[in-house]
This record gives C-alpha cells, sequence and structure tokens, in this order.
C-alpha cells in the first residue's frame, strides 16, 4: 500500500484479538458503522485496533452483516504504559459521568473507579460499566489510543480508597494550604491515585478516611468546582504532568 492510500485509511475500528495477515469479523456495531455510516465499499482501506497496543492498516474483503477485514500491515505498536493514573470519580448525574470517561481516554488516564458515598446523589444503573466501556471505546477509536482504559464497577468510597498507589490526592476544598502542583513537581514514581468528591462534597468522616487510607488533601484554586468540573481538572494536570511532556 503506498502512502497516499496510508493517509485515506483514516476510519479505525475495533477489532479486539486480531492478528497480522488473517481474516477477521468485525462486530455487528462496528460493521454496521463501516457499511451504513461510511458506506465503505469492498478494497478499501481501514485501521484496525486489536486493543493489545496495536493498529494494522487493514482491508475490506468482503461486507455482509459482520464485515470480513484482513490485518495487512502493522502501523503502530506500544507496550503497556509503564506510569499509571486511576481516577476515583463519585457516581454523578446524566451524562456528566459518561464526559468524564470519554475524556479520560483521550487524557492517557489508566483506570476509573466509580464510586459512591454518602452524599452521592445518583445509585449506580445496571449495566453501567458496559455503557461506560462502549463510550471509551468510541473515543479511543477517535483519539488513537492504542489500549484501551480500563473501568471498575462502582464501589463504595472505602472500598475504592484501598486501591494502592505510589502518590494518592484527594482534590478537597477545605484544603486551602496544598497546591496541586508542588504535588506532582515532586513526585517521581510510577502510580498516582486521584478522588474528586460529590456534588455534595466529602464529609468530614469520609475525608478522614481518606488521610487514613494515605490520601494527600490538595486545593484546586480559591473556587469551589463543580463535581465533573474537579474531576476533569485533576485529570487535565494529571496528563500535563506526566504525559504531554514525553
Amino acid at each position: 500500500m503506498g502512502a497516499s492510500e496510508l493517509q485515506k485509511a483514516l476510519a479505525r475500528f475495533l477489532a479486539p484479538g486480531a492478528k497480522l495477515g488473517e481474516p477477521y469479523l468485525l462486530s455487528r456495531e462496528e460493521s454496521h458503522h463501516l457499511r451504513e455510516v461510511l458506506r465503505l465499499k469492498e478494497g478499501a482501506a481501514v485501521k484496525l485496533l486489536d486493543l493489545q497496543g496495536r493498529e494494522f492498516l487493514g482491508r475490506v474483503e468482503k461486507l455482509g452483516r459482520e464485515v470480513l477485514v484482513r490485518p495487512e500491515e502493522l502501523l503502530r505498536a506500544a507496550t503497556p504504559p509503564d506510569f499509571e493514573v486511576s481516577a476515583l470519580i463519585p457516581l454523578l448525574k446524566k451524562e456528566n459521568l459518561a464526559f468524564l470517561v470519554e475524556k479520560a481516554t483521550e487524557l492517557g488516564i489508566t483506570r476509573i473507579i466509580p464510586y459512591s458515598s454518602s452524599r452521592t446523589i445518583v445509585k449506580p444503573k445496571k449495566n453501567l460499566r458496559e455503557k461506560l466501556e462502549r463510550r471509551a471505546l468510541q473515543s479511543l477509536k477517535q483519539c488513537g489510543r492504542l489500549w484501551p482504559l480500563e473501568i471498575f464497577d462502582p464501589l463504595s468510597l472505602e472500598e475504592a480508597a484501598q486501591i494502592e498507589a505510589e502518590l494518592k490526592v484527594v482534590a478537597y476544598e477545605g484544603e486551602k494550604k496544598t497546591p496541586l502542583k508542588p504535588l506532582f513537581e515532586n513526585f517521581s514514581g510510577k502510580s498516582l491515585l486521584l478522588a474528586s468528591g460529590p456534588e455534595g462534597g466529602f464529609s468530614q468522616e469520609e475525608i478522614d478516611l481518606l488521610k487514613e487510607k494515605g490520601f494527600l488533601r490538595a486545593s484546586l484554586g480559591p473556587l469551589i468546582l463543580r463535581a465533573e468540573t474537579a474531576a476533569f481538572y485533576l485529570m487535565c494536570t494529571a496528563h500535563l504532568f506526566f504525559f504531554a511532556k514525553s
């Protein structure tokens, strides 16, 4: 395939477990998108993501309810990230949680752990993790990420707080003395756990619990941020310090 054809092969499709040179049947959802939305024809060049760190240049071999493609050339490969950023995010209203999952994928976050606490308004819905995973995978296709975002089933705050990391930081509006920047500037480890509060904030008992579990409290500035804004702020700042420089 020539360079000009490579430039045209912009559409990415999820092909979990695809192998170079072997025919692969896309899922019905991916097949529908290829066939009915993009209206690609047999012989069209596509990009295939195996969700194990590889992106292939492939070709459409046969259209059908499940489209047959064949990976023909390895375009990119990446080992699993050696720096991990996990985010504890409260269960939020409407599309806010899905939006944060989408942005976490784009920002290189390793895993999202939704949690409930005493002031969490939203209750976990059935199949929440599966719905969020679908949103994350669509974002992965758009941004070209090679390893998928890991998403947990919702946990209680007490359960989530026990997750291990070399640095654990919680954004807390009651913290006035410790800005976020020096905590990140002085960190040279490989795993970071971020936490932000729900709409009603953390109770004093919950802040005490997080401190007991090793979280350092950090200020996000003089204003009180919405729950989704605080979570997004933390992820963007982590991206700036640990990913954007590389």
